[in-house]
């Protein structure tokens, strides 16, 4: 049946037609922990047994029943599942119903998701700005992905709009350094917040795991733990997008509009500091006093600075509360405004409570705030997991029960929505940016997990790592060079010029959404049913751009399932 959809597809497609169902068989492909479920979903084949089988050799190896089908709205397909979690023999198999065969994975007991974990990192590597990638750091599975230095940043202008007495119009600042936000040259200090979060939370929790994470980055071997060297990168910059003179914080470094599909080399567009901004500067701070803590140990110098830069970036918020942010005149690069700043007051003064221990940051806290899967603009629910996760070692001024009902009100819903709902992911509607949502919404039940020992979290956590790596309805394992049907067009500048025949490695598209199909034209998108309106090619903006705050959350993910279900 497989091969006769792929024929027919294009068919319906000329006729203006959309399948509404496929037969699939839906696997992380890259595979499972011996000590961790394994589940399969299976989309509209109405069976009711399942076999799993050696790759190489078909012996069957396990069979068993399937669960009661469960209809998917998102999807237009109805869902069983097929649980083979006490297969526990380390190998490669696959699973089969009716002829129907999912793609190959591989069971092992430790180590499997290694790879994984190190280049959802190195992708951060690749996306540096002010560096030439070099071959020595770059090289995945004999694919080299070295290119020339661009932007060094030692010449950027200081923006109309974000211009004082001390640093005028077109007067000149160096801000190098930091990560390319998405598949565009500029970088965005909003969307470093979520992203920081993430990859400083995947630390603290598992500091053991990242202290001997070796990532092969030009600073390893330094005496700092790799993972830590990856967001001093970003680190180094961010503290340049603060005004020395007053504590204000940059929105943005940016040109004045995109440029082509060129290398980053051949990008020589003007660059500017645009407008500062509260929400930049409440992310800044949160950004910082996490930093603070993190390097507490690593680097004390760095920490005592970025305290410093954080004390004083919260006192130019409090007498700027609402400078919010769009786009001013002349600049037409991506905005990440924000209307609504309540929610960044939560994170800043969470993590700074968090870092000083000081009752004035706990009494800015109002819980009375919707706690849901957080984005680029909803970040109160950062600040409520770090408070959550360092819980024990807040002083008595904090309401720790607050914190605990909030944390398990938020983690319940989110288990609650996975449970019923027939994909297998808590997810209400897939918008811009969906498998970040996804990964996000797994780390977050990861964290209930570590925190409330109840296995029902890790079984939701694992669910939505499984969804990325390709148990979803599109059949795509959705990080880049993992699995066997991976992206290969993504909406990327460097991509799309490199002229090479595989993309970078280690990168989490957007995915499934039906909002903005216009980009590729509506009839090129094999299905508008939401959680299968995906396409890859470098046209589809919508569905196969790049983002930081996507690939940071996967970070922390497979951190989490690495080290719960590894067998050491």
């Amino acid at each position: 049946m497989r091969n006769v959809l792929k024929f027919l597809c294009p068919i319906f497609f000329v006729l203006g037609f959309s399948l509404n169902a496929q037969d699939f068989v839906r696997v992380n492909q890259v595979g499972y922990l011996t000590k961790s479920p394994k589940v399969a979903l299976i989309a509209s084949l109405n069976a009711s047994d399942f076999q799993v089988k050696e790759a190489k050799t078909d012996k069957l190896v396990y069979s068993g029943k399937l669960g009661e089908g469960k209809f998917w709205n998102l999807s237009n397909e109805t869902i069983q599942v097929a649980d083979f979690s006490a297969l526990n023999e380390e190998g490669e198999y696959y699973v089969e119903i009716n002829g129907e065969k999912s793609y190959p994975f591989e069971i092992k007991s430790d180590g499997l998701f290694h790879d994984l974990s190190v280049w959802t990192i190195k992708a951060f590597y690749l996306w540096r700005s002010s560096i030439a990638i070099d071959s020595a750091y770059a090289t995945f599975k004999n694919y080299n992905f070295a290119r020339e230095i661009g932007h060094p940043d030692t010449m950027v202008f200081i923006h109309q709009s974000a211009a004082t007495e001390k640093r005028r119009t077109e007067s000149v600042i160096s801000s190098p350094k930091g990560w390319y936000d998405a598949g565009d040259y500029n970088k965005y200090v909003v969307n470093a917040g979520i992203t920081l979060h993430n990859m400083l939370l995947a630390y603290e929790l598992f500091p053991d795991y990242y202290d001997t994470l070796k990532l092969n980055i030009p600073e390893s071997g330094n005496g700092v733990p790799d993972l830590l060297n990856e967001i001093r990168w970003e680190v180094d910059w961010l503290l340049t997008m603060q005004d020395p003179y007053d504590g204000g914080v940059y929105h943005k470094l940016t040109t004045k509009h995109f440029c082509g599909m060129v290398q980053p080399v051949d990008d020589k567009l003007d660059r500017y500091v645009v407008k500062k901004s509260t929400a930049a500067t409440l992310d800044f701070v949160a950004e910082m006093a996490m930093i603070s803590r993190v390097y507490k140990n690593v680097d004390k110098e760095l920490s005592k600075k970025a305290l410093k830069a954080a004390e004083k970036a919260w006192n130019w918020a409090k007498s700027n509360a609402a400078i919010l942010f769009t786009n001013p005149e002349g600049i037409r690069t991506g905005s990440y405004a924000d209307m609504n700043v309540e929610d960044e007051w939560f994170w800043a003064a969470s993590e700074m409570f968090i870092t000083t221990k000081e009752e004035k940051y706990f009494k800015e806290l109002d819980f009375f705030q919707k706690f849901e899967s957080p984005n680029w603009s909803k970040v109160n629910t950062l600040g409520l997991l770090s408070l959550r996760v360092h819980l024990d070692d807040l002083p008595e001024c904090a309401d720790k029960n607050v914190i605990s009902r909030k944390f398990y009100t938020l983690v319940n819903g989110l288990y609650n929505q996975y449970k019923f709902a027939g994909g297998k992911i808590s997810l209400k509607k897939f918008e811009w940016g969906s498998n970040g949502e996804i990964a996000e919404i797994g780390a977050i039940l990861g964290i209930a997990y570590l925190k409330e020992k109840d296995a029902k979290f890790a079984e939701g956590m694992l669910s939505h790592f499984n969804y990325i790596l390709g148990c979803n309805p599109t059949e795509y394992s959705f990080v880049t060079m993992f699995g066997d049907k991976y992206p290969e067009k993504l909406h990327d500048r460097r991509m799309a010029s490199d002229n090479y025949n595989y993309p970078l490695p280690g990168y989490v598209c957007g995915g499934a959404n039906p909002n903005q199909i216009s980009d590729c034209g509506r009839n090129n998108y094999p299905s508008l049913a939401p959680a299968r309106c995906y396409l890859d090619e470098q046209c589809s903006y919508s569905t196969n751009e790049i983002a930081i705050n996507w690939n940071a959350p996967m970070v922390l993910l497979t951190g989490m399932v690495n080290n719960i279900y590894s067998a050491k």
